[in-house]
């Protein structure tokens, strides 16, 4: 059959009205640019998210890119992004093990304190770039806490999560060589933090990692390149989302008093907010045996871009796509954290993070307003704010 083409220029320019365009014409389109299959509808992605025949690629996004060798590439091909079956399950295993929700539970008291100490330094100006003051360094702090990483060290995780983040990105092969040189040094560093807490353990996720991968016969490459990664993919899209909360909540000055009169569950606003403008716009796959798709059908090597942002404003599971109504990421889940075998790992940290950093931002200034000068990445990949200028009134007491 014939299907509608996505065109870059047009996601570029309007992305969720390019989107709906898409979503009526069927289940699949063709992405002109990369040659690929799009899905845009939120029953098909659910779906396809958990279908066993459709495989993780991330190495084949790099190779279109022209990075086929490298740190980078070598860390990607072996991360669970670019694993299905039994490595993958056996992987989740180990983390689940270690990575525990009970564990980020009892990490929200020291999120809300260093939430406050960071709003501490720039409340009282009434004006601050939110990305700088805020976003950049927040997630990291929770994430070394939970890890187990020296406060001196904190700093230096922040800025080689930051550089790593540009792998994530159509443009990666532009800075590819700063990619592999911040990996390079994170692994050496998640080596040493591996070793040391295998030879004198803490009560930290670095230490549990270490000694159960030790007994599940995972390599040292292995340990470092897991912990690398959630260094990683627990800094940048937590760091985005937070962006998007502002610039979102900025448009609904109701819902921001309301989350600090506690008149809505933050839990709800920060979901339904996950579900408008998620950090993450969509994942890839290939296709390695024939899918059928309503009346369409992949085949086997179709590369397959499964569209978050599409499937999280389809009209046809959300009342009002584009509204910001908390009720419906009640009444049906989101996939901004996707769902299946691959569903994010961390998303309990992450719900942690952004519920108490809202809940302590909220309490302490009014609703931001975004200034002239904000900077935004292409809405393709991890897409969020890079500068993000807010004027606020602080609140009294």
């Amino acid at each position: 059959m014939t299907r509608a083409r996505g065109d870059m220029s047009q996601m570029m320019m309007d992305p969720f009205g390019t989107l709906r365009a898409l979503r009526a014409t069927g289940p699949l389109v063709e992405l002109a640019e990369t040659g690929g299959v799009g899905v845009m509808r939120y029953e098909e992605v659910r779906g396809l998210l958990t279908d066993g025949r459709l495989r993780a690629n991330f190495t084949d996004f790099l190779r279109q890119f022209g990075v086929t060798s490298g740190p980078f590439f070598d860390w990607m091909a072996m991360s669970p992004l670019n694993h299905d079956g039994p490595h993958h399950l056996r992987w989740r295993a180990l983390m689940s093990r270690t990575f525990t929700p009970r564990s980020v539970e009892r990490l929200r008291p020291f999120l809300g304190r260093a939430a406050h100490e960071l709003i501490d330094g720039f409340a009282s100006g009434g004006a601050c770039d939110f990305m700088a003051a805020f976003a950049d360094a927040y997630p990291s702090l929770g994430l070394c806490e939970l890890i187990g990483v020296p406060v001196e060290d904190r700093d230096r995780f922040r800025g080689w999560a930051n550089t790593i983040g540009l792998g994530f990105s159509p443009l990666v092969g532009l800075h590819v060589a700063a990619v592999d040189e911040a990996l390079t040094q994170l692994l050496g560093y998640t080596g040493e933090l591996a070793a040391a807490r295998r030879a004198d353990p803490r009560d930290d996720l670095v230490s549990r990692l270490a000694v159960a991968a030790a007994d599940d016969g995972w390599s040292d490459f292995e340990v470092r390149g897991f912990i690398a990664g959630l260094v990683f993919a627990g800094h940048e899209t937590t760091k985005n989302q937070l962006g998007w909360t502002i610039a979102v909540l900025a448009d609904h000055p109701a819902v921001w008093d309301a989350v600090a009169r506690g008149a809505v569950a933050v839990a709800d606003v920060v979901e339904e907010v996950l579900r408008f403008r998620s950090a993450v716009t969509g994942v890839g796959r290939t296709a390695a045996e024939p899918v059928q798709v309503g009346d369409d059908r992949l085949a086997p090597g179709d590369r397959v871009f499964l569209s978050i942002w599409s499937a999280d404003h389809d009209e046809r599971a959300f009342p009002h796509p584009e509204a910001l109504d908390p009720a419906q990421s009640v009444e049906v889940p989101h996939v901004a954290f996707g769902h299946g075998a691959h569903h994010c790992l961390g998303a309990a940290l992450a719900r942690a993070e952004l519920q108490e950093g809202l809940a302590a931002l909220a309490a302490r200034i009014g609703c931001p307003t975004i200034g002239e000068g904000a900077v935004w990445r292409p809405p393709l990949g991890i897409t969020g704010p890079e500068t993000l200028p807010i004027r606020f009134a602080p609140r009294a007491g």
